[in-house]
């Protein structure tokens, strides 16, 4: 994470995170912490509440049916959790993620 403080003057600070676009490097990778663990109650809680039907997420009989023998965590959950994390670093300075244009999941690829 970025963090800076700026000086306000007579021994004052105000911290700072976030960087600003001209200081991202092409084939850099930013990691962040802390991590998070993602619960079975948190998948539930946020496939219902944004309303999203299919079993997959949150019945645990038809997961166990599935190819993957269990529930599986809603990507859009993943998403929005990895965007949360990485806030104070990417995107603080950020007024929107507007050069969003693809978000790849490579590990959820079904195996056929």
């Amino acid at each position: 994470m970025s963090k800076s403080s700026k000086d306000l003057g007579n021994n004052r600070f105000r911290e700072s995170f976030g960087r600003y676009f001209e200081e991202f490097e092409v084939g850099h990778i930013y990691e962040h912490r802390p991590g998070r663990t993602i619960t079975e109650s948190d998948n539930t809680w946020f496939t219902l509440l944004t309303m999203n039907t299919h079993p997959l997420h949150f019945d645990k009989e038809y997961g166990k049916a599935t190819e993957f023998g269990r529930n599986l965590v809603n990507s859009t959950f993943t998403v929005s959790v990895m965007v949360g994390m990485s806030v104070s670093d990417i995107s603080q300075k950020a007024i929107a993620n507007l050069g969003w244009t693809d978000i790849v999941l490579p590990h959820a690829k079904n195996k056929k």
